[in-house]
């Protein structure tokens, strides 16, 4: 089966990239975050629910030939990502939602490559390192982009006021 880069399927690659588990094409956290990828890959009928399996804290598939179409577009990702479209947010919104936070009116990613930040700011997004963290300075701009994609936060009262 051919693969093509789709929205959702940013969203999957996204969540993917800095969650991902030690096992195929998974990713390794609470149950929340294994809720919103294991309903993404459904969604998305990268596999059928019955070759989905789960560990003690991950979910996974297996899938060899996505598993490098995955790596390819996050090898390519600032020259996939460089337009403020749904591919872009949709990519954010996983990468939001795996390792994203929102606490006390702050806007954070805590965990993030230098990819991402400097594709973040190529769209626009004015950042502040700090602790190890990526702070957003105006987060609502964020979240707005963020915002129609974004399924872990998205009852957030933050999210609800944008």
């Amino acid at each position: 089966m051919k693969l093509k880069l789709e929205p959702p399927l940013c969203y999957v690659i996204g969540i993917w990239k800095e969650a991902r588990g030690k096992e195929g094409i998974g990713v390794k956290g609470k149950g929340e975050l294994l809720e919103c990828f294991s309903q993404a890959v459904l969604d998305t009928k990268l596999t059928e629910p019955g070759k989905l399996l789960t560990g003690e804290d991950s979910v996974y598939f297996y899938h060899t030939a996505y598993r490098r179409f995955f790596q390819k577009i996050i090898d390519d990702e600032l020259d996939r990502f460089k337009y403020k479209n749904e591919y872009s947010a949709n990519f954010f919104a996983g990468l939001f939602d795996a390792m994203g936070r929102i606490e006390n009116g702050t806007v954070y990613l805590s965990k993030f490559t230098r990819k991402d930040e400097m594709v973040l700011y190529r769209l626009g997004f004015r950042m502040l390192r700090k602790d190890g963290k990526l702070y957003f300075a105006r987060p609502l701009l964020f979240l707005a982009f963020i915002k129609p994609f974004t399924r872990r936060y998205a009852g957030h009262e933050l999210l609800k006021k944008i």
